[in-house]
Formats: structure tokens, C-alpha cells, sequence
């Protein structure tokens, strides 16, 4: 590599490094208790009502979306989905009739087994909402989302951009020494060096998933009005008399996909269906398949399956991020793992902030007049 490179890689690593440093700290902590998100709700008694005896029958969906309307009447179903780590939990959104978004109804959250309504609160009033949704957009909706997307983005050049400075840097020194005898920079660049080779593939990956899912409204919005238009725009018949059931519709979704279990189910009329369709759409039994989604319309009004398939790969990118930025597939051992390596990215990201704080100060013009001038006087 020649110096000329040598240096621009430099300055891609210093300011990309610099300019997302802020956020990344506010990410690591948040990031670190978020980890231990499910251990907290149960600790702070927020968990959702699961209770069912062995053996028992779930309630039919109907009488679920019955329950749910019966909260506020002037409101109708628009989705209907379901918690894939407890199948208890069922989420019902009712929405204003003409309402296609999720954006001015409500929420309902019911028991499948006993039709128990919980109140699900507002992500500010928990501490894990809170924290998630510092962590997700700054508390500042769409656009903060897309501002933390592109610090990730930065993050992960950051992350690239290091790993072709550290070769040469580390050429004629021996791995993993830490020379703070030589001062607090020197001892600060070694100790930068060492945690973040260390934390570079888990770095890279966690940045890169977390960018992905930033952009989560552009991906799926994008399969919305490309795949998902396509599919709805090949079956164009309106409506003309009443929809069937909403436990005739999933079971014509799973015989359309054997072996799957329902991740949702969307009501004509939104975003997520047809205006003559329902939109069933399943997910497999594993960690990994649980991420992957296939999609059935079902005629609203004979219950029929029109057309089935498969999401395109860049929404199965998305839904794979997920696991790989949260860690949480792996139980408490990998939890405790993805916090030490957030506590060390922390320490990371601190050290570099240190180093650049404490750089060598570049002498003004006058200052080398002056010190030339001196050194004149003196001979």
C-alpha cells in the first residue's frame, strides 16, 4: 500500500469513526440492556398474560376479533398477528373503515387460549419501550430511523476502514501489546487496536444488520408497492357480498403452505392485502425458518386461495437481521456474549474519541516564525 492510500484509508476510518461515534455510544447502552430485554419485563412484572392449562383448545379467531372489537365498536379489524415465542399472545389492530396504514387505530392484546384483553402500553410508559425506542429513531419517528440507518452505514466503513489501517500500523509490533508506560495516547491507540480487531467480524455484522433494519420501512414498503402490488393487481374483482370467516381464511392460508404457523393475517383494504383478498402470511417452526415468510391471498369471499409465494430475498435479508443483531436466539450464554462484545465496541469507540482529542497539534505559520526566530537569536 502506498502512503497516499495509506492516509486516505486514514481519513475514511478517523471521520467516519468520529462522525458516528455519538450515536454508537448511545446504541451500545441502550443496545447492552436491551439484551436482557425479556429478562427486565419479567423483572418489572410487564409480561403479557400467557396462561393456558395443558390440553386446552384455543379460542376460534373469530371470537378473538369479536373480543377485541368489543373495546371500542366504532373501529374495525385491520391485522390480526401472532407472538412467535408465545403462542398465546395474540395481536389484534382495529383501524378507522377506510384506514389502510396502522397509524390512527389501537392495539389490542388478547390471550389466544382464554380471550384475557391486556392493555398493551405505549413504548414511552416501559422502560424497554423507552430504551427501544432510543435506541431505533431518537425518539424522532421516520427520520430518526433513517438517521441512525446511515450512522450504521458509517459505522460499518468505520469497521472496514480500521482493518486495512491496522496492517500496516501493527507491521513491526507484537499483537495484543499494550504500551500505556509510553503515555496515555500510546497506551489508548494499543488498547483502540487490540479491542477492535478483537470485535471486528461481531462488529461488522451487528452494524450492518442494524443499518438493514433501520431501513426496514424502505425494504418493506418497496415489497408493498413492487411484489406484494403484483400479486393483488393480478386478481382485481371487487367485492360483492360478505367476507367469510377469519378461521376459514387461516385455515386456507396454512393448507397453502403444510407444516407453517401463522405469523399474520392482513384484512382487505390495508396495506398488506388486496381490496377483495386477505393476505395470510406464515413463517416455519425454527429459529432460522421463524425469519422466513411466505405469503397466501385468500379470496375474501369464497375463501380460496388465489396465489402463494415465497418473499423475495431482500425481505428474507431483512427478517435474518433481525436474530443476528439482537442475539437473542441463543439463549442467557449468548445473551451475556453480545453484551461483552457491546461493553468492548463502548470501549472501542471511547479510546478513539481519546486519541483523536489528544493528537499531536498541527503549529500554526507564526508559531514556527516565531520559534525560527528564536532559534536565530540563539546562534
Amino acid at each position: 500500500m502506498t502512503p497516499a492510500s495509506l492516509r486516505g484509508w486514514r481519513l475514511v476510518h478517523r471521520w467516519t469513526s468520529l462522525i458516528c461515534s455519538a450515536n454508537l455510544l448511545i446504541l451500545c447502552v441502550t443496545g447492552l440492556i436491551l439484551v436482557f430485554h425479556h429478562e427486565i419485563q419479567h423483572l418489572m412484572g410487564e409480561d403479557l398474560d400467557s396462561s393456558y392449562t395443558e390440553g386446552q383448545a384455543r379460542l376460534p379467531l373469530q371470537s378473538l376479533v369479536d373480543i377485541a372489537q368489543k373495546a371500542d365498536p366504532a373501529l374495525v379489524p385491520k391485522l390480526l398477528s401472532f407472538d412467535p415465542e408465545d403462542k398465546a399472545v395474540n395481536y389484534i389492530y382495529l383501524g378507522q373503515p377506510e384506514e389502510r396504514g396502522f397509524d390512527l387505530g389501537r392495539w389490542v392484546v388478547l390471550n389466544g387460549f382464554t380471550g384475557a384483553n391486556q392493555m398493551l402500553k405505549q413504548p414511552e410508559e416501559t422502560l424497554v419501550g423507552f430504551l427501544l425506542k432510543l435506541h431505533v429513531d431518537l425518539f424522532t419517528g421516520f427520520a430518526g430511523q433513517m438517521f441512525v440507518g446511515v450512522m450504521g452505514l458509517l459505522f460499518v466503513v468505520s469497521t472496514v476502514s480500521g482493518l486495512v489501517v491496522y496492517g500496516p500500523f501493527m507491521k513491526k509490533l507484537a499483537f495484543g501489546i499494550l504500551r500505556f508506560g509510553r503515555g496515555t495516547r500510546i497506551g489508548n491507540i494499543d488498547l483502540h487496536n487490540l479491542f477492535g480487531v478483537a470485535t471486528l467480524v461481531w462488529a461488522f455484522v451487528v452494524g450492518l444488520t442494524g443499518a438493514i433494519l433501520s431501513f426496514s420501512p424502505l425494504i418493506t414498503g418497496y415489497w408493498q408497492k413492487t411484489e406484494l402490488a403484483a400479486m393483488t393487481a393480478r386478481h382485481p374483482e371487487p367485492m360483492t357480498g360478505p367476507a367469510v370467516s377469519i378461521d376459514r381464511v387461516a385455515a386456507a392460508g396454512l393448507a397453502a403452505f403444510p407444516g407453517k404457523d401463522l405469523a399474520f393475517i392482513a384484512y382487505p383494504g390495508n396495506e398488506y392485502a388486496g381490496s377483495r383478498h386477505f393476505s395470510v402470511v406464515v413463517r416455519g417452526h425454527t429459529e432460522l425458518t421463524q425469519r422466513l415468510l411466505s405469503v397466501a391471498l385468500v379470496d375474501a369471499e369464497t375463501g380460496v386461495v388465489a396465489e402463494a409465494a415465497g418473499t423475495p430475498w431482500y425481505m428474507t435479508v431483512l427478517m435474518l437481521s433481525g436474530p443476528f443483531h439482537f442475539g437473542d436466539y441463543g439463549g442467557l450464554p449468548l445473551q451475556i456474549i453480545w453484551a461483552l462484545f457491546t461493553i468492548v465496541t463502548g470501549v472501542v469507540t471511547v479510546t478513539g474519541f481519546v486519541v483523536w482529542l489528544k493528537r499531536p497539534r498541527a503549529r500554526s505559520a507564526s508559531d514556527r516564525n516565531a520559534s525560527g526566530a528564536k532559534l536565530g537569536s540563539k546562534a
